[in-house]
């Protein structure tokens, strides 16, 4: 692969670690199943790239994963090693015999798989994995801008502003769903709080989309709306951001991680013609 092949590969597979990361905070068989997925199918395509040099009895493509996995840990210890092997059981459980581990399990060895990834990364191809920045692949340029500012303001303490931009990216993602889910039929049928059938129909299908997500679901309550009252008529004034009081780095650089999953995992939910490409 060359250098841009590489990264792309690399990018991609975060990326999708980052989806199982995210499934895996949501307490239903469906998403439990879809975490394990994502996390050994990260570790499996690591695997198989490694594996392209080395000779076997049959096509790479032929050959089991435990067998690729125990070859190339013959070349190289493999960090978790044992762990992998078992979550290579936990995916083959789930996917032919419908057999899901619980909760904690699930979560442990989705770790198990992302600490595999940074140990790859820098032990395979000399690459810092958290330096591979997902916000590049963020469609809208303003909501990427404003999440690249949080990552800024954790990385310099200034943890209150990072909690306002951070939210700020969260929340442009919310009112482009209802830019998407709005319709301006009926945006004249307004009721007294100021509210439009369309905007309150809005909200409805924004509800209904991430409902099975409480996690998200409930970051996205967080961004409100101010009102003012102009000729005894409540106007749209400004959206309202939270300020999470995180104890330090690590709780704010979770926390942004946990909402750039969230702008990650649903913004393809939306069709292309919805984003801003410029600033």
């Amino acid at each position: 692969m060359t250098q841009d092949e590489l990264k792309s590969f690399l990018i991609n597979l975060k990326l999708i670690y980052q989806h199982g990361v995210s499934h895996s905070k949501i307490k239903s068989k469906t998403n439990m199943m879809f975490a394990i997925h994502n996390s050994h199918y990260v570790v499996e395509q690591i695997v198989r790239e490694r594996a392209k040099d080395m000779k076997f009895s049959d096509a790479l493509h032929k050959i089991g994963f435990e067998e690729i996995l125990r070859r190339v840990n013959d070349k190289q210890n493999i960090q978790d090693y044992n762990r992998l092997l078992q979550l290579n059981k936990i995916r083959n459980d789930a996917e032919h015999l419908n057999i899901i581990p619980n909760i904690d399990d699930v979560r442990f060895y989705v770790k198990i798989a992302g600490d595999f990834l940074k140990w790859s990364y820098k032990n395979y191809y000399d690459v810092e994995y958290d330096l591979l920045n997902l916000e590049d692949m963020i469609h809208d340029i303003p909501i990427r801008r404003v999440m690249l500012e949080a990552k800024d303001f954790i990385e310099k303490k200034e943890l209150e502003k990072a909690s306002q931009k951070m939210y700020e990216g969260l929340g442009a993602l919310k009112f482009m769903f209802f830019r998407f889910f709005s319709d301006v039929r009926l945006e004249g049928i307004r009721f007294p709080d100021g509210n439009s059938l369309a905007d309150l129909l809005a909200d409805l299908a924004f509800k209904m989309l991430i409902a099975e997500d409480e996690s998200a679901l409930m970051k996205f309550l967080q961004v409100r709306t101010k009102f003012k009252l102009e000729e005894g008529k409540p106007v749209i004034v400004e959206s309202v951001y939270p300020i999470v009081p995180f104890r330090d780095n690590e709780e704010a650089n979770e926390h942004y991680q946990e909402i750039l999953n969230i702008i990650l995992t649903y913004q393809d939910r939306v069709p292309p013609f919805v984003w801003r490409r410029t600033e």
